[in-house]
């Protein structure tokens, strides 16, 4: 988490072969305005689900929630 910023996918969207985990761009480290040092991109979601500065990665059996979920938004983000 990231300035109390926390967000989770599900397994499906995670294993999708266009979900991607940046750690570089154009054989560069990625600069702070696209998300060094790492960032997601899901295209099956919308970009709220696209966090940048990804500082950790767990997996999970349970369902975890994000800060935006925790205000009432849809948790899978693209419906």
């Amino acid at each position: 988490m990231l300035e109390g910023y926390a967000t989770g996918i599900d397994k499906t969207t995670a294993q999708h072969p266009r979900t991607v985990l940046a750690l570089d761009r154009d054989g560069q480290p990625l600069p702070p305005g696209y998300g060094y040092p790492s960032t997601r991109r899901t295209p099956t979601q919308l970009g709220c689900k696209n966090p940048k500065h990804i500082k950790a990665i767990f997996e999970s059996n349970s369902f975890n929630q994000g800060c935006r979920e925790d205000q009432g938004c849809n948790w899978f983000g693209g419906g």
